[in-house]
């Protein structure tokens, strides 16, 4: 398997690991758990909402897009990307953990080893 096939498959279980880390944010309140945060008037935050976006699809997207031709730019590219994404998952981590939620507990290690797994392949990759 090629490292440009490797890092895809990367990149695609970060985009994976983002969406089981949300459903596994919403699951209790389909056994009737009160899912509304305290003190908050309704509106949602745009911004974040914005965010998440970028960080859970439009990067994982871009980093597949500079894996689809072997320009040296956009190696690089690819590699801040997935560096940006392993230490967004650390950093996460420690905020979002300790955690009620036990599914926590095993979704964000693994984003953890995925992230840097798919940082180590991707420098690796512009070194060659």
């Amino acid at each position: 398997m090629t490292r440009s096939i490797k890092i895809s498959i990367l990149w695609l279980l970060t985009v994976c690991g983002f969406a089981c880390h949300s459903i596994c944010d919403v699951l209790p309140m389909f056994w009737g758990k009160n899912m509304a945060i305290a003190d908050t008037d309704g509106n949602v935050d745009q911004g974040m909402i914005v965010f998440m976006m970028t960080l859970s699809y439009l990067i994982p997207a871009c980093g597949v897009l500079c894996m689809l031709w072997k320009e040296k730019a956009l190696k690089v590219i690819n590699a801040v990307l997935a560096a940006l994404i392993g230490l967004f998952n650390i950093a996460h981590a420690f905020m979002e953990l300790p955690s009620d939620n036990a599914g926590q507990y095993v979704i964000m290690p693994m984003m953890i080893i995925v992230g840097l797994v798919l940082a180590w392949y991707s420098i690796k990759y512009v070194k060659d």
